[in-house]
């Protein structure tokens, strides 16, 4: 038996190798890989570009030529997909090269592992190792971005698998698509032999999309609903200043600062203002709108509470505070939240602040999310860059938040991408999200992901986006079970690995 298994497996070796387009496969891959994630996004191009990639990746001659033209294509695909936007060198590592290098890791494995295997077992040694991949790298300080999943942030029937597996389910069911794509490839597209894989695929996306349907018709939020605003700061109005040194500053030059200073404060109070004239109840200020001295902090809350106790509404402010330091980082990025009596009920540092350029100058906050019980649900808040880790998101699912406030200073040729991530945390943990944006998408979000209201930036003169907002979230599968789902997949990839080493004795 062992002897007929790898004659078998060697028939089937060399018929896949002998493809003569496989260089036309990987062109194929390449082409479509900038389109797969970040700017211009093509959702159909994420399901095809592992399809093409892995199908060189498996006739490719050499593996030691093949893996570094897969990494080549992932890497080429986000500087493409960036258009031009600068890195820092170490933003060029981080989000470039190391993501390039963790994303053909899989192909590795699988040019490796697979060969060995047949059937299922062969089919989910791609996927499996993939998504292990996608989630650790959401684990580090380089997250989940850019991750294939994201590309199917329009497709809300899709998405609400979400609520059970978290992004993991469809970077599975992805790269799936292709390792079945691939098999059924191999075999000359004679779909008998791989008719119990393609109806088994066919059969969980069919359910997955049942499941999407019912949920978003039959489980729509149905609770009251409460006025939320955004507010942004106007272009130009935050100061030029050379953050890297002023922790040093002397007295004098914060003085002369000062004035800029309290101009922002000012027009933002002044917003906020019209907001809450408006019938705001709940309301958001962008991430780091007002750049405030340390000396100068407790004027701006005082400020703040005077306004939210006038209007009997809760208002969360986003500050940026210049301590004072004669070592980096010495900048405090927070999110202050004032109920209508006035009073300071969370003060929030950001958890992660931008590895690649903020992070130097900026303080760390302790990772714990906040939460806190009002009139109009369970409150609760992250800072921009915090929402790509849905690890951290996921405590506030655990907490029964209702309502997220999630400020935000958007890269803009990066706008829809980031919000397709505060998009994907929403459905994960069943919260609303109030996601006031500079230099991208301000956007008020059910829990289905379903967009409520939004404004660009650019184009938002005032400043102020104003929409209802649900008071009541849901509970989600994936909140109480984490991350379960990637971690089986990880265990299947160990289990593979260690099956064709046994096997590869046994022939031996």
């Amino acid at each position: 038996m062992n002897r007929l298994f790898a004659i078998r497996s060697l028939r089937r070796m060399r018929r896949v190798s002998a493809d003569r387009l496989s260089w036309l496969w990987l062109a194929c891959g390449a082409v479509l890989a900038p389109f797969a994630a970040w700017q211009t996004v093509i959702p159909a191009a994420a399901w095809l570009v592992p399809v093409f990639l892995l199908r060189f990746a498996r006739t490719a001659s050499r593996a030691g030529i093949a893996l570094p033209l897969l990494f080549l294509a992932y890497t080429a695909g986000t500087l493409a997909a960036s258009r031009g936007l600068p890195f820092s060198l170490l933003g060029l590592f981080g989000n470039v090269l190391f993501k390039g290098l963790a994303w053909t890791l899989p192909y590795a494995a699988d040019r490796i592992v697979a060969g060995r295997l047949s059937g299922w077992a062969k089919s989910l040694v791609f996927p499996s190792a993939f998504t292990a991949v996608d989630w650790a790298l959401s684990l580090l300080k380089v997250s989940s971005s850019g991750s294939p999943a994201y590309s199917q942030a329009g497709n809300l029937a899709l998405l609400q698998i979400l609520s059970v597996t978290g992004m993991w389910g469809i970077t599975f069911l992805i790269m799936l698509f292709a390792s079945i794509a691939n098999a059924l490839w191999e075999e000359g597209f004679d779909w008998r032999p791989q008719r119990g894989q393609l109806l088994s695929f066919a059969a969980a996306l069919t359910a997955i999309l049942l499941y999407g349907n019912i949920r978003l018709n039959f489980a729509a939020p149905a609770s009251l609903t409460v006025e939320a605003a955004t507010i942004t700061v106007g272009e130009g109005s935050i100061p030029s200043v050379d953050w890297s040194t002023f922790g040093r500053s002397t007295d004098a030059e914060r003085s002369a600062l000062r004035p800029r200073l309290q101009a922002t404060v000012a027009q933002m109070l002044e917003r906020s203002e019209t907001a809450l004239r408006g019938g705001a109840k709940v309301l958001s200020w962008q991430e780091s709108s007002a750049w405030v001295l340390d000396e100068d902090r407790q004027e701006v809350l005082d400020r703040s509470a005077a306004l939210a106790k006038q209007y009997g509404a809760y208002l969360q402010i986003s500050l940026e505070v210049f301590t004072r330091s004669l070592e980096l980082p010495y900048l405090r990025n927070q999110s202050i939240l004032i109920g209508p009596s006035g009073r300071t009920l969370w003060s929030y540092d950001k958890t992660y602040p931008v590895p690649y350029d903020e992070a130097f100058v900026t303080i760390a906050g302790p990772g714990r999310l906040p939460a806190v019980d009002s009139p109009y649900g369970r409150l609760s808040t992250a800072i921009c860059y915090d929402t790509y880790f849905p690890a951290l998101l996921r405590q506030a699912g655990r907490a029964g938040t209702d309502i997220l406030f999630a400020p935000t200073n958007d890269v803009a040729p990066y706008a829809s991408s980031a919000l397709a991530m505060a998009d994907f945390r929403a459905i994960e943990n069943g919260f609303s999200i109030v996601r006031a944006t500079g230099h991208g998408i301000s956007a008020v979000i059910d829990y289905q992901g379903r967009l409520l209201g939004d404004k660009v930036y650019s184009t938002t003169a005032d400043g102020i986006l104003l929409t209802g907002i649900p008071t009541r979230g849901v509970a989600t599968i994936y909140s109480r079970i984490g991350d379960a789902f990637a971690y089986l997949c990880a265990a299947v990839s160990v289990l593979l690995s260690a099956l064709a080493l046994f096997r590869r004795r046994r022939e031996i």
